[in-house]
């Protein structure tokens, strides 16, 4: 009867023993589970929690310097593409552009002058020649007879020697002589007059066909009269500023009668065609990512509602936060890192769907999990229900 504590005692201590095997069993296999789950949740399914809400913002500004006149947005309003956003005076840049438009109209009627002025030259150096070819024939014919009677007269003076002429008979003939002379010395000068008037026309032509400029079809003057047109037209159309895409006005503090300058920025826009998630991800992850996969995106914001994503690209670069340049030499620190935390990168998960009662806002904060299976992106489809200002 006395061994019967003891046997009990002895069984006792056997079954927790088992028991305790048992529970380091359980604990290890947990263990074990928890790492395999660890490690399908990190590597198969990498989520992070450092994420935000982005959408591309383009500041908003004038083409040209003037004052507005018409602001017909709000901060905040939703616009469409094409919309007016404001006005500025147009007045100095109509001017600009009546005075172009008469100044190409003076260059076409010039342009059209000295077109006829030309043709006019042409028409003139054609009467020249004519004139001087005429000369010229008579030059010949005053020649023929010129020659003619030079040589009537050599034969008449041996014979007046001799008496087988008269003096008078001498005489005329030399009369005739001197006569033909004078009269192909005045032909020969209007060949000359001819030939001058004639260069003379043709440097008038070639200056009128100079200052009209013409190169083919294509006439110099009337073209640059045209381009200056053409871009006071533009500062015209700039002074009326529209809306480059659907977006939300955003950081508008202006007003009617404020000072606008070319390229300086009146208010931003955010793009509202594309929305997208900027998620940083451990460097040991990346293996995990390839552009194109699923993602889930989750806004604090808004609890229990899930936003299909897909990724759309994986950042090349990163910039170290433990390094520092000293001139042309990298400044190291003599220290040791006994933890070394992983470089994060910057993956784009493109976020196709749309919401009007949970409206996407830039900056708001996310968790994203990125799925393992390939995904195309579908494209964007407009929202029946308007936008309401954000």
């Amino acid at each position: 009867m006395e061994n019967k504590p003891m046997d009990n005692h002895v069984i006792n201590l056997k079954r927790r023993i088992l028991l305790g095997r048992l529970i380091g069993i359980l604990i290890v296999l947990g263990a074990l589970v928890t790492g395999a789950l660890a490690w399908r949740i990190n590597y198969q399914h990498p989520r992070t929690n450092d994420a935000m809400v982005r959408a591309d913002i383009v500041g908003i500004a004038p083409e040209v310097s003037g004052r507005i006149v018409e602001l017909h947005v709000e901060d905040n309003q939703y616009v469409k593409q094409g919309d007016l956003l404001y006005v500025i005076d147009p007045r100095p840049y109509q001017a600009k552009l009546d005075q172009a438009k008469a100044e190409l109209l003076l260059a076409e009627k010039d342009v059209d002058s000295r077109r006829a002025s030309s043709r006019s030259a042409e028409i003139a150096i054609g009467r020249l020649e004519h004139q001087r070819t005429a000369a010229e024939a008579e030059v010949k014919g005053i020649e023929a007879e010129d020659e003619y009677l030079h040589s009537y007269l050599e034969r008449l003076e041996p014979l007046a020697e001799k008496q087988y002429v008269t003096a008078d008979q001498l005489k005329q003939a030399r009369s005739k002589y001197a006569a033909s002379r004078a009269e192909l010395a005045d032909a020969r000068a209007k060949v000359l007059s001819a030939q001058s008037a004639i260069a003379e026309a043709k440097s008038e032509s070639r200056g009128a066909v100079s200052l009209i400029a013409q190169s083919g079809n294509v006439n110099a003057r009337t073209e640059v009269a045209k381009a200056i047109v053409a871009a006071a037209e533009l500062d015209v159309e700039y002074c009326s500023v529209r809306a480059p895409f659907n977006g939300y006005v955003t950081n508008l503090n202006t007003r009617e009668g404020e000072y606008a300058k070319a390229g300086t920025q009146m208010f931003a826009l955010v793009d509202d065609r594309h929305w997208y998630a900027i998620a940083n991800f451990k460097e040991t992850y990346l293996q995990s990512i390839h552009p194109g996969q699923e993602a889930e995106v989750f806004l604090v914001g808004y609890p229990g509602k899930r936003y299909r994503g897909v990724v759309t690209g994986i950042g090349w670069a990163n910039s170290p936060d433990n390094i520092k340049q000293q001139g042309v030499l990298p400044e190291v620190q003599r220290t040791l890192n006994w933890v070394i935390l992983a470089s994060r990168f910057q993956v784009r998960i493109e976020i196709p769907e749309r919401d009007p009662d949970h409206p996407l806002r830039m900056g708001m904060t996310a968790f994203v999990t990125v799925l393992g299976r390939l995904s195309e992106l579908p494209e964007l489809t407009p929202v029946s229900k308007t936008p309401v200002s954000r």
